[in-house]
């Protein structure tokens, strides 16, 4: 049979019960679980909430993500372009 816990006993197994968790992830792990976190929390913005936050990162930045967007080339073709340039740099595969 389990034990009641207090609030505070509680509060404190969910503390090491997380850390234990964190300290067992790697690198890719920790980056994939924040950006699904702010995913999650970008998606939940309104657009004029969305430019708010993407300005308070860098005041630019907005305008040339929606530049990226709204592209004529749709994104297979940016991506082969891409890797054709790739073939065209010296030493960049070393």
């Amino acid at each position: 049979m389990a034990k009641e816990l207090t609030n505070s006993q509680r509060d404190e197994l969910i503390e090491q019960y997380v850390e234990l968790v964190v300290d067992n992830m790697d690198t890719k792990d920790l980056a994939r679980y924040a950006i699904d976190g702010i995913t999650e929390y970008i998606e939940k913005l309104s657009d004029i909430e969305l430019k708010e936050e993407v300005g308070n990162y860098d005041e630019e930045l907005y305008d040339e993500l929606v530049d990226n967007v709204t592209q004529q080339y749709p994104k297979q073709d940016v991506k082969q372009s891409l890797n054709q340039m790739e073939t065209f740099i010296p030493g960049f595969h070393d």
